[in-house]
C-alpha cells in the first residue's frame, strides 16, 4: 500500500512542478510580448516623427525660398498652405513620441524649433544655414532615439 501512495504523491507533485512550470514560462512570453509591441510602438513614434519633421522642413523651405525670390502669389499660397498642413501634421506624431518615448523629448523639440526656425529666414544663405541647422539637428534627435531604443539602449 505504501509503494501505492508514494506513487501516487510522485505523480502528484511532478504535474504540479509540470504545472507551475508551464505558467511561469506562458508569464514570461507574456511579459516578452508586451515589451516587444511596446518597442515596435516606440520605434513608430521615432519614425513618424522624424518623417513629418522632414516634410514640414522641406515645405518650408521651399515656403521660404520662394518668398525670398518673390514668386507669384499663386505659388506663395500653396507653398504656404502646404507649410500650414505639414506643421498640422507634426503634433501628433510629436505627442506620440513625448508619451511613448520621454527621455527622446529635448532632442526632439530641438529638431521641431529648429525646423519651425526657417520661417524667419532673411536671405537666401541665412535660409541654407537654418535648412543646415535643422537637418543638423534632426540627424542628433534619430542619433539620440538609436542610442535609446538601439540593442545595447533599449
Amino acid at each position: 500500500m505504501w509503494p501505492s501512495i508514494v506513487a501516487v504523491l510522485g505523480t502528484l507533485a511532478g504535474a504540479l512542478t509540470a504545472g507551475l512550470l508551464q505558467h511561469r514560462s506562458a508569464r514570461t512570453a507574456r511579459i516578452e510580448q508586451r515589451a516587444d509591441g511596446h518597442r515596435q510602438d516606440q520605434l513608430a513614434a521615432v519614425t513618424e516623427f522624424a518623417a513629418a519633421l522632414d516634410a514640414h522642413r522641406s515645405a518650408m523651405f521651399h515656403r521660404e525660398r520662394l518668398a525670398l525670390e518673390d514668386a507669384g502669389p499663386e505659388h506663395q499660397l500653396d507653398a504656404q498652405t502646404r507649410s500650414h498642413e505639414t506643421r498640422a501634421a507634426i503634433t501628433a506624431p510629436h505627442i506620440r513620441l513625448q508619451v511613448l518615448v520621454p527621455e527622446l523629448s529635448g532632442p526632439a523639440q530641438e529638431a521641431a524649433d529648429a525646423t519651425y526656425a526657417l520661417r524667419k529666414a532673411t536671405s537666401r544663405s541665412d535660409l541654407d544655414a537654418r535648412r543646415h541647422e535643422a537637418k543638423e539637428a534632426a540627424a542628433a534627435f534619430i542619433a539620440a532615439a538609436a542610442a535609446s531604443l538601439g540593442p545595447q539602449g533599449g
